[in-house]
């Protein structure tokens, strides 16, 4: 996996790319920060959407609290996976005590 430039500036033609790879664009990115089932896929979303806007790896850092090299990770993966890629899976601790359905009600 590449991570792309941490010098401060998250190539928005990587970015373009990838968007341009899986047949999305700057509107799909910002319905998803929008359904999003979790935080974290939110999260994930968001920093996509922020970075196809310009913003860099660092400015998108900052603004959500996380690493730059996070926001890199996070692009490479989507680059690479597609949106399936920033799914996010349970991997430990208790299961949620309310599935999607029942969040809603």
């Amino acid at each position: 996996m590449v991570v792309w430039g941490m010098e401060g500036v998250m190539g928005v033609r990587e970015i373009d790319r990838s968007l341009v790879q899986w047949e999305m664009g700057v509107k799909d990115l910002q319905r998803r920060v929008i359904l999003a089932p979790t935080p974290r896929e939110r999260e994930r979303w968001h920093a996509l959407w922020l970075l196809a806007q310009g913003w860099t790896a660092a400015a998108t850092a900052e603004m959500l609290d996380r690493d730059p090299h996070t926001i890199g990770r996070w692009a490479a993966v989507f680059g690479e996976g597609g949106p399936r890629a920033l799914i996010f899976e349970q991997t430990g601790g208790s299961p949620p005590r309310l599935n999607r359905r029942n969040r809603r009600n």
